[in-house]
């Protein structure tokens, strides 16, 4: 994406807020407005970054709220102030959102972040790109089956067996956890159990194991070993 040449910071308070000074200490062009002139004005400039803070109710199960969404049909955006407990940084890549700035980011954290989206860059962890790569993949292999057929024999529990067929329908640890009405730590010890017995480092080479034409329980000594 091309750079962006003017923020704008949506805060209530007439001061300016935290960020407005940082973007300004940077020598971004930056502007305050209220949510609700945003919401029912015209149409933004090309080249303006909002930037939204971020609250639960901003968020659903699945997506933004429409609030947010209409906000994304004025300008990109992306969220301050934020919870790390309250957003899941995937969830939010997946919904178009720029970058993440958390509540209790380092100075130098915010200015990075700043300067990075106003380049037109994305902002997340490498952790989390990384992560969203991985998802990438998994859902390329996961859409080279429609139905996977796991082996009839007793290298795998019939727990381990649905949670396959689950990580097959791009579902990650939370989903798999509230599907089977367990914890999310189980999910991730029936994970590792089934990355040993398959011999994979990863859900994408789970699921190329899972789609082999012939698999064969490991010998006793691999068991073992």
């Amino acid at each position: 994406m091309d750079k962006f040449t003017k923020l704008i910071v949506l805060t209530e308070q007439e001061n300016q807020s935290s960020i407005s000074l940082l973007a300004q200490s940077v020598g971004i062009t930056v502007e305050q407005r209220s949510k609700l002139t945003i919401l029912y004005g015209g149409t933004l400039k090309t080249g303006t970054l909002l930037a939204c803070p971020f609250h639960h109710v901003d968020w659903n199960k699945k997506n933004l709220s429409t609030e947010l969404q209409y906000l994304q049909t004025k300008a990109p955006l992306f969220l301050f102030q934020a919870e790390r407990t309250l957003v899941d940084p995937i969830q939010a890549l997946y919904n178009g959102i720029r970058g993440v700035i958390y509540r209790d980011e380092q100075l130098d954290r915010v200015l990075t972040a700043l300067k990075s989206m106003m380049d037109g860059q994305l902002y997340y962890a490498r952790s989390v790109m990384s992560d969203l790569v991985d998802q990438l993949l998994l859902q390329k292999s996961a859409a080279s089956t429609e139905q996977l057929v796991l082996p009839d024999n007793n290298l795998l529990t019939k727990q381990e067996k649905r949670i396959i067929q689950l990580v097959a329908e791009g579902a990650r640890n939370k989903e798999i956890a509230l599907t089977l009405n367990i914890s999310a730590h189980t999910v991730k010890a029936h994970m590792s159990a089934i990355f040993r017995k398959t011999q994979s480092r990863n859900r994408v080479e789970l699921l190329r194991w899972a789609q082999q034409p012939a698999r064969h329980e490991p010998s006793a000594s691999t068991r073992l070993s």
